[in-house]
């Protein structure tokens, strides 16, 4: 049985490898029109909300006790944005680890088990410190089970629901023999691993 906590953990431990190397914020990313900047930026946005909804709140009350932080990320530098990070870590963590993942959470579409919610969010981080690795000419290797578990979650939720609205299609050729569940997980998701492996940050 996949441990998503653990998982979410090593996700979250991958942001220690990347943002240090990051040089460039105004970088582009794979993750469509956004900067390195603005990726690290949405990533705090998701993490900020954890806490409120596994507590039981509603998107609408955890939205109106975030205005004020969230407003404040469009404005922030990427140094800033590390230590809000960093601030932020700490209690997502305490929230997952103290929530019953067979509870229900409220999310934008709807109630949906905690389970799904963290493995989403986990999927959410290990995705998100690749395009940050990438956007500075950097590889980053997520470790086999995270690999498998994000790809398993992306075959799962993502796949038969692309999502246009939030991802590119699908790139082709990352789905064979031999081809790392990580690059096969990044290419569902509209990213091309070999596009950006290895590129010199602008």
């Amino acid at each position: 049985m996949t441990d998503w906590i653990a998982l979410q953990a090593r996700a979250a431990d991958l942001y220690d490898e990347v943002l240090p190397a990051v040089t460039d914020w105004d970088a582009p990313s794979p993750c469509q029109s956004w900067t390195a900047r603005q990726v690290l930026a949405h990533v705090v946005d998701e993490q900020l909300w954890v806490p409120g909804l596994l507590a039981g709140g509603t998107v609408d009350e955890v939205a109106e006790d975030l205005e004020g932080p969230l407003r404040r990320l469009g404005e922030m530098s990427g140094p800033d944005l590390v230590a809000e990070w960093r601030g932020v870590r700490a209690p997502v963590s305490a929230a997952w680890r103290g929530t019953p993942d067979d509870d229900d959470v409220n999310l934008s579409y709807g109630s949906a088990p905690v389970a799904h919610y963290l493995a989403q969010q986990t999927f959410d981080l290990a995705v998100h410190a690749w395009d940050i690795a990438a956007s500075q000419g950097r590889d980053l290797p997520w470790g086999d089970e995270l690999e498998r578990a994000v790809l398993e979650f992306v075959r799962a939720d993502l796949a038969s629901d692309p999502a246009p609205d939030l991802f590119d299609p699908p790139v082709s050729g990352f789905d064979g023999p031999g081809v790392p569940a990580r690059h096969t997980a990044l290419a569902l998701t509209g990213r091309d691993p070999s596009r950006w492996q290895g590129r010199p940050s602008e």
